[in-house]
């Protein structure tokens, strides 16, 4: 429950699950908001995360269970992408007891160049967690999905539109270094080289998952190229992040249907009037 709720936190969702309260309770610093940085530039909603007991809890059961379950043919593929990086995070702890071991040496040198590999392994170590602790996060059914992008100027005129285009743009860069496919289905071109509205299509693994957050207003103040007398601007431009799956799970219950059959109208005894030549089928619970 507690990556649940760390999952809704650090994504800015503020609609904490009912069981999740004790989390809450036992973890005050989940309560505040996800998007303060620490002094050394990470959420503290992760800084109390990989220090909690139940990541203790969570590595250890992986631990004592990834070996099996990776032989296994219906090991699922996230535990093979979080097994190895839990035996790099477990080596480069054992890397860093033995190094600290080394400190009770009487030569200097050698003392100095321990605590730079000290130093070296501990930023090592903090990055392994963050990214066990990213794959450890709940994931919704749509997060391995690919995804429509879509940009469209807002309040702002020709800086609106020449933000728009700078931000679809960092979105092409990076897909690319992400290795996504990145496919243009539509680009308008603004009069100044800007963009009024485009439209792409991402693809890669966990695309969605990565940004789906995005969606939403998005804003920048600064002096616009436009401006001759380098006043300010407040411009905006709005990005949606559409799910596209690969399959469409669509599960329709028989008896959410009726199904009402009619038949041609008219004088004559012709034998269009005899059969149902057309079939109306109304879902229920939408009246559609």
């Amino acid at each position: 429950m507690l990556f649940r709720v760390a999952q809704c936190l650090l994504c800015g969702v503020r609609t904490i699950p009912r069981s999740g309260s004790n989390v809450i309770t036992k973890y005050p610093v989940l309560g505040r908001s996800s998007r303060t940085l620490c002094d050394n530039g990470r959420s503290p909603l992760l800084e109390e995360l990989v220090r909690s007991d139940a990541w203790t809890v969570h590595l250890r059961r992986l631990e004592e269970w990834g070996a099996v379950a990776e032989e296994a043919a219906d090991c699922s593929a996230d535990v093979r992408r979080e097994l190895p990086v839990l035996r790099e995070l477990r080596g480069k702890e054992r890397e860093l007891l033995e190094l600290r071991q080394l400190l009770g040496e009487d030569n200097e040198d050698l003392k100095s160049l321990v605590l730079a590999d000290i130093t070296s392994c501990e930023e090592e170590i903090i990055g392994l967690k963050y990214k066990m602790a990213w794959l450890l996060l709940a994931k919704e059914e749509a997060d391995h999905s690919d995804l429509i992008l879509e940009v469209t100027a807002g309040v702002g005129g020709q800086e609106a539109m020449l933000f728009t285009a700078e931000i679809f743009d960092m979105y092409r860069r990076y897909a690319t270094y992400k290795n996504w496919s990145f496919d243009i289905l539509g680009y308008y071109y603004s009069d100044l080289g800007g963009v009024r509205h485009a439209t792409a299509s991402v693809g890669g693994y966990d695309a969605y998952r990565h940004l789906k957050y995005e969606g939403g207003v998005h804003r920048v103040q600064r002096v616009p190229k436009t401006e001759k007398q380098g006043r300010i601007h407040t411009s905006t431009m709005t990005v949606a992040i559409l799910p596209q799956p690969s399959e469409i799970h669509l599960v329709i219950n028989p008896k959410d249907l009726r199904i009402d059959t009619k038949r041609a109208s008219g004088a004559g005894g012709q034998h269009v009037n005899t059969t149902d030549s057309a079939v109306r089928i109304v879902h229920l619970p939408t009246g559609r």
